[in-house]
């Protein structure tokens, strides 16, 4: 079972407390969807770390081209993209109001063109919602991007 989701604060590019809480050397992972990174264990499948399936269902959210091709594996943490100097900054503010202040998602899919469509269904749970609308887009083939939203 993967950790529990919170939040923290710790100072920006202190790159101990950064390989501390994944318990080994950084990886950056780029969520340009979320305008975040993602940040990683860079050796975690030669370790053989457990995977993460919180934090794959993220990815797969964000970047559909690793959807089901790859998985993330042990603890992570996210902030927010690079600065023009490329120092790190902290989670937007729209993300960490999405997965720490919202009662209730839904899920949204994209089946080819801009437009995004949905249901009434409403999950308690950010990873309750994106668990469904990922097992969707693996048996509606037509779906070529989802999100879970604030309902």
């Amino acid at each position: 079972m993967d950790a529990e989701v919170g939040h923290m604060e710790f100072y920006a590019g202190d790159l101990s407390a950064m390989q501390g809480l994944v318990s080994g050397l950084v990886e950056a992972i780029d969520l340009n969807d979320y305008q975040a990174t993602m940040w990683a264990n860079e050796e975690s499948k030669n370790l053989g770390l457990p995977i993460n399936a919180r934090a794959s269902m993220f990815l797969w959210l964000s970047d559909p081209r690793w959807r089901f091709r790859d998985h993330i594996r042990g603890d992570v943490f996210i902030t927010g993209l690079p600065d023009e100097e490329g120092d790190t900054q902290s989670m937007p503010m729209e993300l960490f109001q999405l997965l720490f202040r919202t009662a209730k998602y839904r899920t949204e899919v994209q089946t080819g063109g801009d437009s995004w469509a949905g249901n009434r269904l409403e999950f308690e749970e950010y990873f309750e919602a994106a668990h469904a609308v990922l097992d969707l887009a693996t048996r509606w083939r037509l779906v070529t991007h989802c999100r879970v939203v604030a309902a």
